[in-house]
């Protein structure tokens, strides 16, 4: 009798409890961040009053009976499901949508978490510099997050520092002016475009192996700069003539060896070339196409060219080979020619036109334009003369001085100014050749002309962008790309305002070039540094780092400059230069990053939020105030940022409310009251009993 009292008497405590835990629920049914508890009931244990037994020959097992004493509450669980979002707008609200806790620090320095983002920034403190500090609203824990700092490595990419620290929101705060140190450029410039201008003969150089007669592997280069001014240095002996035009050299570890192509006439726009002469370094030039390769042993070969293809052809001679073609390529392919053909006075003149392109610039130094023409009345031999043509800063012709005769006078009639003059268009970007109506009669002014052939730019770009000192005063940098070749582009970085401030590479260049693969992406992707000096201006020089590979920003190459058969599009994305600004707002993006906006237009990572998981949340300890501490079950604390590692998103402007199910709640307030009222009842019972057992004794 004895027993069922006391077993009842547990069953009322045990509700009681779920009462209490129910009402704990019912009464945070609106707080922030809150998790609900669960409560689990467990048995206590039995009292045996028969043992069981096994069953045996001729008679079955016995089950045991036991007498239950009770019940306990086993276990109160925390429910850690997500809570529904609650919009606030503020934005220092946060809400973690997923797995994760915030961290915190308390009074004491030590760690606690909490799923309640109410968050606002304080006053800050004069010993930190008076910088606000992200706190949670109600109890000032600060939060925990990592420092953003800029990558040396990428200037596009900041990382988190290693260790935790305060979050501080400095607004109001000044960020000091940067000078710019790097600019990226990306997109495409055109490969179907022609050279900027026409360019003659452009500089080739590879390597091939001639097997034949055991040659060793040879370097060939073909130069298209004079025969008196190049190939005479290479040791070669003998004259050079009017029209030795290109030289090809071929050298080896054993030696060199060369040949000279001639300027014999014109053909269609393009220069007719003839073998010349050829010969062994060191040794004596001979006449016409044999010579030999550097061996050992050497390799007899001949020389072929022909004008109706462009292609040049080396034969070998060597016995047990004799007629094998060892190499050949097409010159025409690397020519670049404007041609000019016109009747005047009964004459019909041939022009090829061509640019020296190492010197085709904007640095203030003219280049210079020169003119072939066959020499009236002698076979085979050519002339030249040239002009000097300086440029404007966007890229277009400037100036045309008069043409120079000291290299060879242009025919008759032409040589007078009153008959033929060179002058840019109007436009600037192609220059007239102008010829008098009246070729006889020099006196009548070259007003009264006809236009006999125009030259054209062709492939040109230019881009600007702003970049900074380090006081931050803006400057305009233009870079403008000019096509040499077929696959390589010159570029020209200047500021169009400030002339002076003419930037140089460490090699005391004003330009560079870009050179492209047939998959057309860059051959070299280095970045080029440039060097200002801004010192002319009273500020400090500057070194720029001009990428137009992307590699700088660990980006892939397509996303650099290419030359690909698409429009010209090559622009500059990104500087890392800035005024002087004051931070005056901020943003909290999904991955916790908390980025800084300023009055100079900057936005850049101030901090990113942690996040802290556990192996079991349901392990830790409330603390009160929504804060959660580590339990001894709940595993330690690994921390990231938000989205790091299974970690959840931050949402700003909102808050995660409790998770309390007030339908739920009300049920169990139910069976919680039934239950007590049920125990209750057993206990009434028993005693009523009881008490007719003492009535048995009157």
């Amino acid at each position: 009798m004895l027993r069922s009292l006391m077993t009842a008497v547990t069953g009322v405590k045990a509700h009681q409890t779920l009462l209490d835990v129910t009402g704990n629920n019912i009464a945070n049914v609106n707080t922030t961040g809150f998790k609900r508890d669960f409560t689990i009931f467990q048995d206590i244990f039995y009292q045996t009053t028969k043992a069981s037994s096994a069953p045996g020959d001729n008679l079955g097992g016995i089950n045991a009976a036991q007498v239950g004493l009770g019940v306990r509450v086993g276990a109160i669980e925390t429910i850690q499901t997500q809570g529904a979002a609650q919009y606030t707008g503020g934005k220092s609200d946060m809400m973690i949508s997923g797995e994760g806790f915030f961290v915190l620090n308390d009074q004491n320095g030590g760690r606690i978490y909490s799923r309640a983002g109410n968050f606002v920034l304080d006053s800050g403190n004069l010993s930190d510099g008076g910088q606000s500090t992200l706190v949670h609203s109600g109890t000032g824990y600060t939060v925990q997050g990592y420092k953003m700092e800029r990558d040396p490595s990428n200037p596009l990419n900041f990382t988190k520092a290693a260790d935790l620290s305060n979050i501080e929101i400095p607004i109001g705060q000044k960020l000091d002016a940067r000078a710019t140190t790097v600019v990226g450029y990306r997109c495409n410039l055109d490969s179907r475009m022609g050279p900027y201008l026409p360019n003659g003969f452009a500089d080739i150089e590879f390597t091939e192996e001639f097997k034949a007669g055991g040659g060793e592997p040879a370097t060939i280069k073909i130069d298209g700069i004079k025969y008196e001014t190049t190939f005479k240095t290479t040791g070669l002996t003998g004259g050079a003539t009017a029209n030795d035009y290109l030289t090809i050299t071929f050298d080896s570890g054993s030696g060199k060896s060369a040949l000279v192509l001639g300027m014999s006439g014109i053909n269609n726009g393009m220069p007719e070339l003839e073998v010349v002469s050829a010969g062994v370094v060191p040794g004596g030039v001979v006449p016409g196409g044999a010579f030999y390769l550097p061996g050992p042993p050497p390799v007899g070969v001949t020389a072929s060219y022909d004008n109706s293809t462009g292609r040049l052809k080396l034969t070998s001679t060597a016995v047990g080979n004799t007629g094998v073609t060892l190499w050949e390529t097409n010159l025409q392919e690397s020519m670049s020619y404007s041609s000019i053909q016109f009747t005047a006075g009964g004459t019909d003149f041939k022009f090829l036109a061509e640019f020296d392109e190492r010197s085709i610039g904007r640095d203030g130094t003219p280049t210079t334009l020169t003119l072939w023409y066959p020499a009236a009345g002698t076979t085979g031999a050519m002339m030249k003369a040239t002009a000097t043509v300086s440029f404007k800063s966007d890229g277009t012709f400037d100036t045309v001085s008069d043409i120079t005769p000291a290299t060879g006078m242009l025919p008759v009639p032409l040589n007078s100014p009153n008959n033929f003059q060179i002058v840019p268009t109007e436009d600037g970007t192609g220059l007239e050749f102008r010829v008098a109506k009246d070729l006889q009669n020099i006196i009548v002014p070259i007003p009264n002309y006809t236009i006999a052939g125009t030259i054209t730019q062709g492939g040109f770009h230019q881009t600007k962008l702003t970049v900074y000192d380090c006081q931050g005063f803006p400057y305009t940098l233009e870079l403008q790309f000019k096509k040499i070749t077929a696959n390589r582009w010159r570029w020209e970085a200047f500021f169009p305002d400030y002339p002076q401030l003419a930037p140089t590479t460490n090699d005391g260049k004003y330009s560079g070039e870009l050179t492209f693969d047939a998959s057309c992406h860059l051959v070299d992707p280095s970045p080029v540094n440039i060097y200002v000096p801004f010192s002319l201006l009273g500020r400090e020089d500057g070194n720029i780092k001009l990428d137009f590979s992307g590699e700088t920003f660990g980006l892939d190459p397509i996303d650099g400059v290419t030359q690909f058969a698409s429009a010209t599009t090559t622009k500059g994305f990104y500087q890392d230069g800035y005024t002087m600004g004051v931070l005056q707002d901020y943003s909290v993006s999904k991955d916790g990053t908390i980025t800084g906006v300023y009055t100079n237009g900057v936005k850049e990572p101030l901090y990113r939020v942690a996040l802290a998981q556990f192996a079991n949340p349901q392990g830790l300890e409330k603390i009160g105030e929504t804060m959660f501490k580590e339990g001894i079950n709940s595993g330690l604390a690994n921390i990231d940022a938000a989205l790091d590692n299974g970690k959840g998103a931050i949402e700003s402007g909102a808050l995660e409310m409790s998770n309390v199910d007030l339908t739920e709640e009300f049920t169990r307030l139910i069976i919680a009251q039934r239950g007590f009222q049920a125990n209750t009842r057993v206990i009434t019972t028993s005693d009523q009993i009881l008490e007719e057992v003492v009535n048995l004794k009157r």
